[in-house]
């Protein structure tokens, strides 16, 4: 049974969100002016700072054209900083039953979004992103779901490949300003690559990407994150439109994060890939069923049209598909029927 945060909870967190989103324009520095570029045919828009200084060796990305961007855009310089306001928001949240993120994990993202990677459209995903679900979708999450070891950090192969901004430093350096023990961890397949980070055995960031045609034994270079990457199969359905969410750290972090439809299906699919560490996939389908008995309730369509574009995708992606849901509850494999 849905355990839903109080009325409360989702006020407070609609305002968080939008502080937050406010907030990311008002660290730009006084003087600063919008400039719109046309790529391939679609309209995206960037900071161009003021000259002179360190800021003005180049142009920042700030995101496609939307009304709402543009709407920020007008209210440039609106918002004054509010980090105790927003504090008082997060606790607030936080104390009506939303799950707060491990203290490494919230480092990370903090660091991660601070040097600009949320801005350039990598995507959080994995359990972290999952925990963000809680206040978004003004639920309670089963504590036996959140637990996690490690972070995962995900961009588009296309969007790295094309967008004409990066983080402020590699992603080892960022890490790093963290906890120097961080330690780049060769890739399986080719020494001379890395794909993951790990602090001793105590953590794990792993950058992935979608496929491209190239097997998976060979990592793609994302320019934007200064990292190898991953390529794996289904992650072009799971990044597709994610959404902005906030992880309860601090002052609030804006994220962005799959879709939770998306990520229920994804999760359907992995968990089946899962076979060599089924306590990996049992997680999963813990998450995915979570997340179907939610959104059959909040969002119906959406659950049902994730569903149906996977099933589209070919006989293997059926096949995952069908397995999974099997071993699903009764009352989340009802959900998924047309």
């Amino acid at each position: 049974m849905i355990q839903r945060l109080p009325l409360s909870a989702a006020t407070s967190y609609a305002e968080l969100m939008e502080r937050l989103r406010l907030a990311r324009f008002g660290e730009f520095p006084s003087g600063s002016s919008f400039v719109s570029k046309t790529v391939k045919g679609r309209l995206y828009w960037y900071v161009q700072m003021p000259t002179g200084g360190q800021q003005s060796r180049r142009q920042v990305y700030i995101g496609p054209d939307s009304e709402a961007l543009r709407e920020r855009i007008a209210r440039h310089g609106e918002h004054k900083a509010d980090v105790e306001d927003r504090r008082r928001l997060v606790a607030a949240i936080l104390a009506s039953g939303a799950p707060k993120p491990d203290r490494i994990s919230a480092e990370i993202v903090q660091a991660l979004a601070e040097a600009g990677a949320f801005r350039i459209r990598a995507v959080l995903i994995g359990t972290v992103a999952f925990q963000t679900y809680a206040a978004h979708l003004g639920v309670r999450l089963p504590v036996t779901s959140l637990a996690t070891l490690d972070l995962d950090i995900a961009q588009d192969f296309g969007i790295a490949s094309n967008l004409d901004d990066k983080l402020e430093k590699p992603i080892l350096d960022i890490l790093r300003g963290l906890d120097p023990r961080f330690s780049p961890v060769s890739y399986a397949f080719d020494t001379r690559r890395t794909t993951s980070y790990a602090l001793n055995e105590r953590y794990r960031v792993d950058v992935l990407t979608t496929m491209r045609g190239a097997p998976r034994d060979e990592p793609s270079y994302l320019p934007t994150l200064g990292s190898d990457a991953v390529p794996l199969k289904f992650m072009d359905f799971l990044l597709r439109d994610p959404v902005e969410t906030a992880v309860l750290h601090g002052a609030g972090v804006l994220v962005n994060a799959p879709a939770p439809a998306r990520y229920a299906v994804h999760k359907l699919m992995v968990s089946r890939n899962r076979k060599v560490n089924p306590e990996k996939g049992l997680k999963d389908r813990l998450q995915a069923a979570q997340l179907i008995e939610i959104l059959a309730q909040e969002d119906p369509f959406a659950l049902r049209e994730a569903y149906a574009e996977a099933r589209e995708r070919g006989e293997a992606w059926r096949e995952l598909l069908d397995e999974a849901v099997s071993q699903l509850p009764e009352p989340a494999r009802a959900a998924l029927e047309p």
